[in-house]
C-alpha cells in the first residue's frame, strides 16, 4: 500500500513536472505567437509601405513620362522654329547672293570698259613715253659732251698747284711722321721747304682721290696763321706734299718747357683766326678735324 501511494505520489510529480512543462511549452508558443504577430504586422506594415512607395514610383513615373512628352513637344517645336528660321535665312541670303551676282556683273562691266580706257591710255604713255626716252638720250649726250668739257676745264683748274717730281730736291732729315707718310726737309726752287712722303702701303685710288682732293682745298687757302701751301706731285710715284717749313711744332715745344701766359694768348688766337678763316670760307666752309699740338707750327719772333 506504502508502495503504492509512493508510486502514485511519483507519477502525481511527473504529471506536475509534464504539466509545468507544457506551461512553458505553452507560454513559448504564446511568444511565438506573438513574435509572429508583430513580425506578420511588421509585415503588413512593409506591405502597405512598398505599395505606397509604388504608387509614389509610378506617379513619378507618369510625371517623368509628361515632362518627357512636353520637352520632346519643345524640341519639336524649337526645331521646327529653327528649321523656318535657317528657311527665310537661307531665302534672304540666297537673294542677296543674286543681288551681289547682279553688281559684281555690272561691275565686271564696268571695270573691263575701264581696263580698255587704261589700256589705250598707258598705250598713248607708252608712245610718250618712248619720245620721252629719245628727248632724254639726246640731251644725256649733249650733258655727257658739256660734262667732259666742264671736266677738262676743271682738271686745269685743278692742275695748277702740281709740280714736277724733278724741281724737289729730299734730304734725308725727317721732320716727323703721320698717318699720311712722313714729313722731310727739302728744298724747292733754291728755298728750304717741308716736303711730307705718302707711305707705301696706303696708296690706293681711294687715298690718291682724296689726296688730290686735299691739294685743291689747300690750294684755295690764303692766310697769315695757316700754313702756306706751295704744291703737289701728280704722277705715278709717292706723292709728294710741299710747304713751308716751320720751326717746330707746338707738341715739341710743350715737351721742352712750359709757355708763358704771352705765348699762350697769342698761339691760341692764331690758332683761332685760322681755324675762323676755313669756317667761314665760301661758298663752303673747311673743317680741319684734326685740330692738335701736333699741327700746330711754330716760328720764331724775335724773343717768342
Amino acid at each position: 500500500m506504502q508502495q503504492r501511494d509512493r508510486n502514485l505520489e511519483r507519477q502525481l510529480l511527473e504529471t506536475k513536472k509534464r504539466e509545468e512543462n507544457l506551461q512553458r511549452q505553452l507560454s513559448a508558443v504564446t511568444r511565438c505567437e506573438e513574435d509572429l504577430k508583430g513580425q506578420l504586422q511588421e509585415m503588413h506594415q512593409t506591405d502597405v509601405n512598398s505599395q505606397r512607395q509604388l504608387r509614389e514610383i509610378r506617379q513619378r513615373e507618369e510625371n517623368s513620362q509628361r515632362q518627357l512628352r512636353e520637352i520632346r513637344q519643345r524640341e519639336e517645336n524649337s526645331q521646327r522654329q529653327e528649321m523656318q528660321q535657317r528657311e527665310v535665312t537661307s531665302q534672304r541670303q540666297l537673294r542677296e547672293m543674286q543681288q551681289r551676282g547682279t553688281n559684281s556683273l555690272r561691275s565686271s562691266r564696268e571695270i573691263q570698259q575701264r581696263l580698255e580706257n587704261f589700256q589705250q591710255q598707258v598705250s598713248i604713255l607708252e608712245r610718250q613715253v618712248r619720245e620721252k626716252d629719245q628727248e632724254v638720250n639726246e640731251l644725256q649726250l649733249s650733258l655727257s659732251s658739256a660734262q667732259q668739257t666742264i671736266n677738262d676745264l676743271q682738271r686745269q683748274e685743278e692742275c695748277d698747284w702740281v709740280i714736277s717730281r724733278d724741281e724737289i730736291q729730299m734730304t734725308y732729315k725727317c721732320l716727323g711722321k703721320g698717318g699720311w707718310g712722313s714729313v722731310y726737309e727739302g728744298v724747292y726752287c733754291g728755298c728750304t721747304v717741308a716736303v711730307k712722303k705718302m707711305h707705301d702701303l696706303i696708296r690706293s685710288p681711294l687715298n690718291i682721290r682724296l689726296f688730290e682732293r686735299e691739294m685743291n682745298i689747300a690750294s684755295k687757302c690764303r692766310h697769315p696763321h695757316s700754313l702756306q701751301f706751295i704744291g703737289a706731285t701728280n704722277d705715278k710715284g709717292n706723292a709728294l706734299f710741299i710747304t713751308e717749313l716751320m720751326e717746330e711744332s707746338l707738341r715739341s715745344l710743350l715737351e721742352q718747357r712750359k709757355l708763358s701766359e704771352t705765348e699762350i694768348r697769342t698761339i691760341s688766337l692764331d690758332v683761332a683766326r685760322a681755324l675762323n678763316y676755313l669756317h667761314q670760307k665760301k661758298p663752303e666752309p673747311i673743317i680741319h678735324r684734326d685740330v692738335s699740338s701736333a699741327n700746330v707750327l711754330l716760328w720764331r719772333q724775335d724773343d717768342q
